[in-house]
């Protein structure tokens, strides 16, 4: 299977490394600044003191040849629109579209533009893209999902699933893989919002008074929002998801706190933003998110103006 990766940042670089190191056919897409980096230094991947150098087959747009069999879309929401122009040339009529993106606004614009080539997806790593174009690999390994935004299933799926199933990743079909994609957000939205204001883990929170409250009722308020557009969480789920954001030992973050600490954007609209959009469509209150999402948005304000 020839695979696309779109982005070679702390998702795609770290995915579409341990494919190649899998033995896969990967071709990644980045922007010129990135493939320069890329073909100089090689996909970097940092363990504690141990560095992983990748040779990756690195191309921008205009050397794009097509088409490929499998697509997947790792890079921020926000600069989806002009990558589906980029990848026009490597899109078939049998090619397979996964994104790999937070929240769910990207569906709208995928299905739009390419239809049924589209799938759901959801993959779960915790990396970071350094300051230096490293990926630092924070826990081993990964889970991806995977299904048809129909619920049917396919011999596409299956295929995909195959081509995914690499050493210290758990590949899943699921029929109900748009159910997972709002699970997936209702965690990332609750853990982002509550480290982001505190600044800290989810430890630092749980560890202060009304701490572990405050955290199960942000958690409640994203799950409100599921429900409510007919994707609630499964009583597993939440109860998982409850333990996790009130962990008194778990050293814990997410990307919006860490660009936040580090002084860079955070993708604040596409995890909180739309999520809170939603929420006052269905006329619910959630005050925590919102206050999150205000933190965020000053933060990005400043750290536009800065630049």
């Amino acid at each position: 299977m020839r695979i696309l990766i779109v982005g070679a940042g702390a998702v795609g670089g770290y995915l579409g490394g341990r494919l190649v190191g899998a033995g896969r056919q990967v071709d990644f897409l980045v922007r010129p600044g990135r493939a320069a980096q890329l073909r100089d230094t090689g996909l970097r991947i940092v363990d504690g003191e141990q560095v992983e150098k990748i040779d990756a087959s690195c191309l921008t747009a205009e050397g794009l040849t097509g088409p490929y069999d499998l697509i997947l879309l790792c890079v921020k929401p926000d600069a989806l629109p002009a990558v589906l122009d980029d990848l026009a040339s490597g899109v078939g009529q049998g090619t397979v579209l996964v994104p790999f993106l937070n929240g769910m606004r990207h569906l709208d614009l995928l299905t739009e533009r390419y239809g049924e080539a589209t799938l759901g997806g959801v993959v779960k790593i915790v990396t970071q893209l350094d300051a230096n174009g490293d990926i630092r690999q924070l826990l081993p390994g990964g889970q991806m999902q995977v299904g048809e935004l129909d619920g049917v299933a396919s011999d596409r799926v299956a295929a995909v699933a195959q081509a995914l199933a690499i050493p210290d990743f758990h590949v899943t079909v699921l029929d109900n893989i748009v159910d997972a994609m709002w699970s997936k957000w209702v965690m990332i939205a609750t853990i982002g919002a509550v480290t982001s204001l505190v600044r800290g883990t989810i430890s630092d929170a749980a560890a202060v008074e009304d701490g572990a409250a405050f955290a199960t009722s942000t958690l409640d308020e994203a799950a409100s929002v599921a429900a409510a557009a007919r994707h609630a969480l499964s009583e597993s789920d939440y109860t998982g998801y409850r333990e996790l954001v009130t962990a008194a030992a778990l050293p814990l973050t997410s990307s919006l706190s860490r660009e936040l600490l580090a002084g860079r954007i955070t993708e604040v609209e596409n995890v909180l933003g739309d999520l809170i959009n939603r929420a006052r469509a269905f006329g619910l209150a959630v005050p925590r998110l919102e206050a999150a999402a205000l933190t965020l948005r000053a933060h990005n304000a400043r750290a536009t103006s800065a630049s």
